[in-house]
C-alpha cells in the first residue's frame, strides 16, 4: 500500500466502549468478537460487523446464534451469512425444494406444496397443473391458486377471486403470464375494490412502470382516491393518463397528488408537471420559489432567471484537532440520533465545538443542514488533498455521487452493507481490489482515500459504458450497468417531445434508482458550475444530452 495509506492506518481507529481499548479496525489482524459487538446499538452498521463475524473461520455455531440475535435485520444479508450455522432443512424437504416441477408431481401432496411455487406453476402444462390440483387437496390456498392459473380464462377467474388472491397471483406469476393472461380491461367496480388495499400502490407501480400492461393501464383513468393511495401512486396515474393523451384526467390526478405530497421535492415535481401540461407559467413561478434545490426548482429558476440563494460551498471551522473519531460507525449513529429531533442552539454549539477540523467537515455540514431544516443546503468539497489527484470532471462526478451516497461520511454503512464515502458494496470493492492488484481488507473501505480510489476505478468503467453522461452513470452506480441498459431497451430517452426527458426519468422501474438519478443530476449541475468555471452548464443543455440516438 502507499505510504500515505500506511500512515492513515496508524491513526484512524475505532474506540471500543466495552473496555475502552483502542482497536484499529483497518489492521490486517483485526477480528470482530462477541465482546466487541455486545454494547454496539442495533443498526445497519452493527449488522455489517455481524456479517463479518459470521464469515470468520473461527466462529462456532453457538456464538453465531448469539451474534445473529443481536442483529437489527434478521433477513437479507445477515440471514444469508448465518445460514451455514442454522439448522439444516430435513433431507426429505430439501428434495422437494430442489425437485423440478415434473418430478414433484410424483411426490406427496406435502412435497408438492413445499416445492411448487406460483411462479413455477405458470411454466407447466394445464394437464400437469390439474394433476397437482388433484393431489394437493389438503392445501386449499395453493390448490385454489393453481385452479385460477389452470382455468380457461385466468383473468375472469381472478375477477371473481378475493383481493388477496388477485394480488398474490398478480405479483408472484411470471411477467409474460401477467402480460398474456391478466392484461385485460379492469371494471371500475373491481378497481374500486382492490384500491382499498395498500397493495394497490405496488400494483400501479407494476402496471405503469415495470410491465407492458397496456389494457390495464387504459383501465386506470377513473381511480377514486382513498386514504391508502399514496402521492406517488396518484402521480404515476397522472403519467399514465398523459401517455394516453388524457390531459384532463392527468391534471386531476396531479392536483390530488399535490395535496398528498409531503416532501418539498415531491411538491415541486408535481407543480412542474402541471406546468408541462398547462404551459401556465404561474405554476413554474411557484416551483421557482421552492427552498429545495432539485432539478425542477433549479430548472424553473433557470427559465425565469431567478437566482439561487440558499446554496453554501464553504463552512468556517477553526481547523483545530477534533476529538471525534470519524471512523467510528457507532459514534456517528449517536450524532444522527441526537440531531434527529430537538436540534436547538445548544446542541448546535456542542457540535460546532466538536467538529472542528477538515476531517469532520462532512459531519458538521450534516448537522447544519438539519439545524436549518434543510433550508440551507451545503455543497462542500471535503478530502481536497485526495480529490486533487483527479481531473475536474471526475471531481465533479465524485462529489455529486458522494454527496448523495453518504453526505461524505467515511464511516457510513447502508442497510445493504455498502461502505464509506462512496458506499461501495463489499462484493464490488473486492472485485475492484483485484483490478487494482491490491491486497483486500474490507475495513479499509472506511478510509476515504481507499474508498475514493476504488470508486474512481469503478467510475472509469461506467463512464466509458455510458459516454460520460452523469445521469446514466448515476443510474448504473445505483442499479447496475446491466439494469440501466435494460431501461434503455424499453425505449426510454428516445423520443423528443414536450414531456421529455422528464417522462423517461419517471419511467425508470426501480423507485430508488429513479430518485437517485435525479438527485445526483442536481448535485452534478451545482458542483460543475461551482468547480468547473471554464465549462459551466445549463440544465437546458444537460437535458438535451439525455436523448439517445436511435
Amino acid at each position: 500500500m502507499k505510504k500515505t495509506i500506511a500512515s492513515l492506518l496508524c491513526v484512524l481507529v475505532i474506540n471500543t466502549h466495552a473496555n475502552n481499548e483502542i482497536i484499529n479496525i483497518t489492521d490486517k489482524d483485526f477480528k470482530v468478537s462477541l465482546d466487541w459487538l455486545e454494547d454496539k446499538p442495533k443498526s445497519y452498521a452493527k449488522d455489517f460487523f455481524i456479517i463479518q463475524y459470521l464469515k470468520q473461520n473461527n466462529t462456532n455455531p453457538k456464538d453465531a446464534q448469539i451474534a445473529y440475535e443481536m442483529s437489527k435485520s434478521k433477513n437479507g444479508r445477515v440471514k444469508k451469512a448465518f445460514k451455514k450455522f442454522s439448522s439444516k432443512i430435513p433431507d426429505e424437504d430439501l428434495k422437494c425444494y430442489r425437485a423440478r416441477s415434473k418430478e414433484l408431481l410424483k411426490e406427496s401432496s406435502r412435497c408438492i406444496a413445499l416445492g411448487l411455487s406460483i411462479f413455477d406453476a405458470t411454466k407447466i402444462s394445464k394437464e400437469d397443473l390439474n394433476i397437482a390440483i388433484e393431489k394437493i387437496k389438503p392445501y386449499p390456498t395453493l390448490r385454489n391458486d393453481l385452479k385460477v392459473i389452470a382455468s380457461e380464462n385466468p383473468f375472469e377467474s381472478l375477477l371473481n377471486a378475493n383481493t388477496n388472491r388477485f394480488y398474490r397471483l398478480f405479483f408472484n406469476t411470471r411477467r409474460d403470464f401477467r402480460e398474456n393472461f391478466i392484461d385485460y380491461a379492469l371494471p371500475d367496480s373491481f378497481i374500486d375494490e382492490i384500491s382499498m388495499d395498500k397493495d394497490f400502490n405496488r400494483f400501479v407501480l407494476y402496471a405503469i412502470h415495470i410491465d407492458k400492461l397496456n389494457n390495464i393501464q387504459k383501465s386506470l383513468f377513473n381511480v377514486k382516491d382513498n386514504k391508502n393511495i399514496t402521492h406517488q401512486t396518484l402521480f404515476s396515474l397522472a403519467l399514465n393518463a398523459i401517455k394516453y393523451k388524457k390531459d384532463d384526467v392527468a391534471l386531476n390526478y396531479l392536483e390530488k397528488a399535490y395535496k398528498k405530497a409531503y416532501f418539498q421535492s415531491s411538491k415541486d415535481r408535481t407543480l412542474f408537471w402541471i406546468y408541462l401540461l398547462t404551459q401556465n407559467k404561474s405554476f413554474l413561478y411557484e416551483v421557482s420559489k421552492s427552498w429545495d434545490n432539485n432539478i425542477y426548482s433549479l430548472y424553473a429558476k433557470e427559465l425565469l432567471e431567478v437566482s439561487i440563494n440558499n446554496i453554501y460551498y464553504n463552512i468556517d471551522i477553526p481547523n483545530t484537532k477534533s476529538a471525534f473519531n470519524t471512523l467510528d460507525q457507532f459514534e456517528w449513529i449517536k450524532v444522527v440520533e441526537d440531531t434527529r429531533k430537538n436540534l436547538d442552539e445548544n446542541k448546535l454549539e456542542k457540535y460546532s465545538n466538536l467538529f472542528t477540523d477538515n476531517s469532520t467537515l462532512p459531519h458538521y455540514a450534516f448537522v447544519l443542514e438539519r439545524y436549518s431544516r434543510y433550508k440551507k443546503q451545503y455543497f462542500i468539497e471535503p478530502y481536497k488533498n485526495i480529490m486533487k489527484k483527479y481531473d475536474i470532471n471526475r471531481q465533479v462526478l465524485m462529489y455529486s455521487i458522494g454527496r448523495q451516497e453518504s453526505r461524505f461520511i467515511p464511516s457510513a454503512v447502508s442497510f445493504a452493507t455498502a461502505q464509506g464515502v462512496m458506499q461501495i458494496m463489499p462484493f464490488l470493492s473486492k472485485s475492484l481490489a483485484k483490478q487494482l492488484k491490491e491486497p483486500y481488507n474490507i475495513y479499509e473501505q472506511f478510509l476515504p482515500e481507499v474508498n475514493l480510489r476504488y470508486a474512481n476505478k469503478h467510475l472509469d468503467s461506467l463512464s466509458k459504458q455510458f459516454n460520460n453522461n452523469p445521469l446514466f452513470i448515476a443510474y448504473a452506480y445505483n442499479g447496475g450497468a446491466g439494469y440501466t441498459r435494460t431501461q434503455f431497451k424499453r425505449g426510454l430517452f428516445k423520443e423528443k417531445n414536450r414531456f421529455e426527458p422528464f417522462m423517461s426519468m419517471e419511467q425508470i422501474s426501480y423507485a430508488e434508482t429513479r430518485k437517485y438519478g435525479k438527485k445526483v443530476l442536481t448535485n452534478y449541475y451545482i458542483y460543475n458550475n461551482h468547480l468547473n468555471k471554464k465549462n459551466k452548464l445549463t440544465l437546458s443543455s444537460i437535458f438535451q444530452t439525455l436523448i439517445l440516438q436511435n
